[in-house]
């Protein structure tokens, strides 16, 4: 999980710190709700785990971070291609 929260500060050209905090700027909430997308989508880790690299948030509020991305991957292009970037910064990396 420490690869993808990389790769999407670097896309998004935040810190790593910022992305894990509380910061509700649209970027740094959207590069976040990313994060915790590709996490579910690439690991193992449940929600729980999920919520706990972000200053333990609640499982509930990955989940509907992990649902508002999967919205948008079906209805916004930007974001579909932006997650397909990330995904292959990843998988380039491994």
């Amino acid at each position: 999980s420490d690869v993808i929260i990389e790769e999407v500060c670097s896309f998004y050209n935040i810190e790593n710190s910022a992305l894990r905090g509380q910061g509700r700027t649209k970027d740094t909430a959207l590069a976040r709700q990313v994060a915790m997308y590709l996490i579910r989508s690439l690991t193992n880790l449940s929600l729980v785990d999920i919520g706990n690299l972000y200053e333990g948030r609640n499982h509930s509020t990955v989940l509907n971070s992990i649902r508002k991305i999967e919205e948008l991957l079906k209805s916004d292009q930007e974001t579909a291609a932006t997650v397909r970037d990330i995904s292959s910064n990843i998988n380039s990396r491994s």
